[in-house]
């Protein structure tokens, strides 16, 4: 009888292991040895091609430390992660409340704010570099922002707001549902008006929402490849060029693999280092809330 259920007991943890087994092969080696050997070649001088290459200690980070082409393409992505972080996390919280109010087809709107969302990164970029291309300067006369190093940026953010405003509406919509009703009748009795309300009641209530929302855009600025690789490839010049699309070029393009698998592992450690203490601040003060 005991054997008998041992025997039960090996058989369903054979089970178990056996569902969790693709996910663990996945993890090992697509990430878990790719990143692993991607450490060593950050140490070298390795061209992405040759399959000989040497070891050259701290030297690719002595290069980065004095190259100002990565200088500059921290601090384009450092104004991309504002403009995004910031104009999605305002903009999706202001349509949010109005949407919640009893304005007429509410629900469809929500839903249309959603689509763009549907829509691959790739074809959200082409097909706002197209309306900038064509549809700015015929029909408004208006140059394309994409044609200048002071307005591309910007213009590569407002594609992300396009796309991304309507995920963000999801997470605060979620937020503002978990609100009682009950404080908010309890606000209007007291003669609080529709602002106090928002802000005495509904806003801190949404710190969880505020939390997610943050970091997240927080996480996609700081990596962002898509939008300024299809949108401009990081011109005009270097303008747009972010720290991703710096990784890439090197890596690919200027055949210095090496150097562009340096520079990955330092934005990756500074991603998680930004977006760790950002956390942990928000969250913190959730509980203050």
């Amino acid at each position: 009888m005991l054997q008998s259920k041992q025997k039960r007991r090996l058989l369903n943890q054979l089970v178990m292991f056996s569902f969790l087994f693709p996910a663990v092969a996945i993890f090992v080696f697509v990430l878990l040895i790719p990143f692993i050997q991607g450490v060593g070649i950050a140490f070298t001088d390795w061209n992405g091609i040759n399959p000989t290459y040497n070891f050259i200690g701290l030297n690719n980070i002595k290069y980065l430390l004095n190259d100002k082409q990565a200088g500059n393409a921290i601090l384009n992505t450092l104004y991309y992660t504002v403009l995004t972080c910031v104009g999605v996390n305002i903009l999706a919280l202001v349509l949010t409340v109005a949407l919640n109010s009893n304005v007429f087809g509410h629900k469809f709107l929500q839903s249309v704010m959603f689509l763009p969302m549907i829509t691959s990164l790739v074809i959200a970029a082409f097909m706002w570099l197209r309306i900038f291309s064509d549809v700015f300067p015929v029909n408004f006369g208006v140059a394309s922002p994409l044609t200048a190093t002071s307005t591309v940026m910007p213009g590569i953010a407002l594609i992300c707001l396009w796309r991304d405003t309507g995920l963000a509406m999801v997470i605060y919509n979620a937020g503002l549902q978990s609100v009682p009703e009950e404080l908010r009748e309890a606000a209007k009795i007291d003669g609080a008006n529709a602002w106090q309300t928002f802000w005495k009641i509904t806003f801190p209530m949404l710190a969880p929402a505020f939390t997610t929302c943050i970091t997240l855009w927080l996480g996609y600025g700081l990596k962002a490849f898509e939008y300024p690789r299809v949108a401009t490839n990081g011109g005009p010049g270097k303008a747009s060029e972010t720290v991703a699309l710096f990784v890439y070029n090197h890596f690919f393009s200027n055949n210095r693999a090496g150097y562009g698998q340096m520079a990955s592992i330092i934005m990756l450690i500074i991603v998680v280092v930004i977006t760790g203490i950002t956390t942990k601040l928000l969250r913190k003060r959730e509980v203050q809330l």
